[in-house]
């Protein structure tokens, strides 16, 4: 597997009031058979996030064919767990659903922020999202008091194979409290009712980084891998993977991504390499990332041969 960088597909400029700017935690989908639809937080002026789309050609990823004219999902009600905003954690289609796993925030006094994973259904191919409840699915639990999320699923013999980030820390980093976490591993019957606690497969090297989120499960030929965001220590965050034939013991092999590197200065992903979506299309892999303050920047991809 080995990655080449392409380029910026999409800087979100905006004047509708629900997206000012970021294409934030892409997440794709396989819309039809000439069309990758690329689900993204999108952010208000207040730096609220909602989720929605753009379409791009299959063949051609630079070729924007549609742009969300309104969110797929907007925030949930004052007091809900993602009333601060939502962004995609994973968009995965079975049986004709598509499952849309996302990250809700909400602000707090003692600490600045929560997030737990919540779910919305499509039943139109991707169209239209309804939340399957306005609590989450994944809740505050001992292994993940104040981070429980960014849910990805690979479905295989009627079980919803899951990893997950969870955390209950905080460090200080440039002076600002900044959450701890690392990937879990669970699995569910059904997609929507899982266990309160999994198993840490990926961890954290706390003399470089604080964080390994939103972690993306997907197989490739035999093996599994698990794609995964870095929050570094100096900031330029990056992304990790790791590598497992048996969904137990795991690998980690960050350098596999190294030729997806930061860009130069003054190029949207010259300090974020962020939010890594791998989407397997025919016979080559699509990574997905944000670049530059979360995507502000915009996203771009990199591509490889399977």
């Amino acid at each position: 597997m080995i990655w080449k960088k392409n380029c910026l597909i999409y800087k979100p400029e905006r004047e509708a009031a629900w997206w000012r700017s970021h294409a934030m935690a892409p997440a794709a989908l396989l819309y039809n058979e000439q069309t990758i639809r690329v689900f993204m937080g999108c952010w208000d002026e207040n730096g609220i996030a909602r989720i929605g789309y753009i379409d791009i050609q299959l063949d051609e990823p630079k070729t924007i064919l549609r742009v969300s004219e309104q969110p797929v999902l907007d925030i949930g009600r004052p007091g809900c767990f993602d009333d601060n905003g939502v962004f995609p954690g994973h968009v995965y289609e079975h049986q004709g659903i598509v499952y849309l796993y996302y990250t809700g925030f909400q602000k707090l006094d003692r600490i600045p922020f929560t997030n737990f994973c919540g779910l919305a259904i499509s039943k139109d191919g991707g169209d239209t999202f309804v939340r399957v409840s306005e609590a989450p699915v994944m809740d505050r639990s001992d292994e993940g008091l104040f981070t429980r999320a960014g849910t990805s699923i690979v479905v295989e013999d009627g079980i919803f194979r899951s990893c997950y980030c969870a955390g209950s820390s905080w460090v200080t980093v440039a002076g600002k409290a900044r959450p701890v976490y690392e990937v879990y591993y669970t699995e569910s019957s059904n997609g929507i009712d899982f266990d309160r606690r999994g198993r840490c497969i990926v961890k954290c090297d706390l003399s470089v980084e604080h964080g390994l989120g939103r972690p993306q499960l997907t197989k490739i030929e035999d093996s599994y891998y698990v794609f995964y965001t870095r929050r570094l220590l100096d900031y330029r965050y990056h992304m990790g993977v790791a590598k497992s034939s048996n969904l137990v013991d795991w690998q980690r092999m960050d350098d596999l991504l190294a030729p997806i590197a930061h860009g130069g200065k003054g190029d949207f992903d010259g300090d974020m390499v962020y939010f890594p979506c791998v989407l397997q299309c025919k016979k080559k892999l699509l990574l997905f990332y944000s670049g530059n303050g979360y995507g502000r920047g915009g996203f771009g991809y990199a591509e490889a041969s399977v």
